[in-house]
């Protein structure tokens, strides 16, 4: 019986990936890096303390580069949320309707800021309550680690195999594996490797696939 649905953000409730990777490809730049193409996407799910050490081993940065760098694309990223808006991925106001009639619990784990959550659900318009939202500041292991989705369940006073987690990203996947939390892929910007989408129980098109599979688990 799955009684709590726990969502990732960027990427799966917000389409902010494209923004995201625009806005630390201009704060790369500012710090004289030349951008990898590969690099935002070995980023993605990756919260502030494992960026921080990406960029330390790869392009051997030091605290200072990394600090200013960050702040440049935080602060790209929350301008263009303030003076554009962020769009909501298809399919989620449907589904947290049909959550909020089931009384299933919602949660968001993410590896943004809580702080950065708040401001981007403000953004867009979202005024949905969640019960909790875990970030990346609230663990000491983010993603891949299954920290952020074991606290999330915890927080909610429920047992792993009654949650079910939504995520985008293969650090995100992993996360709900090694937490054993059955997990629902939905492609964002690329696709992900086989291997690591094998480890998702199920595959959605988008936010509103997501009510089919907890009734066929629910209801069957």
């Amino acid at each position: 019986m799955i009684k709590a649905v726990l969502f990732d953000m960027d990427g799966t409730i917000l389409d902010t990936e494209r923004i995201h990777k625009e806005c630390w490809e201009q704060a790369m730049s500012n710090t004289g890096i030349k951008y990898m193409p590969t690099t935002f996407f070995d980023l993605i799910g990756l919260n502030d303390k494992s960026t921080r050490e990406y960029f330390r081993r790869v392009f051997a940065f030091t605290d200072e580069q990394y600090d200013e760098m960050s702040r440049q694309a935080y602060g790209l990223s929350r301008e263009y949320g303030t003076i554009r808006g962020i769009p909501v991925k298809r399919g989620f106001f449907e589904l947290t309707d049909y959550l909020l009639e089931k009384k299933i619990k919602r949660a968001v784990v993410t590896s943004s800021l809580v702080s950065e959550a708040l401001h981007n659900f403000e953004r867009a318009n979202i005024n949905v309550p969640f019960d909790i939202i875990i970030g990346g500041d609230s663990v000491n292991e983010g993603k891949p680690s299954g920290e952020p989705f074991l606290k999330a369940a915890e927080s909610l006073c429920l047992p792993v195999d009654e949650c079910i987690a939504v995520e985008d990203s293969s650090n995100g996947i992993r996360s709900a594996y090694n937490a054993g939390i059955r997990c629902v892929y939905i492609k964002d910007l690329v696709d992900i490797p086989d291997e690591i989408r094998s480890l998702a129980e199920f595959n959605a098109k988008d936010l509103e696939g997501v009510i089919e599979i907890i009734n066929g688990i629910n209801y069957k």
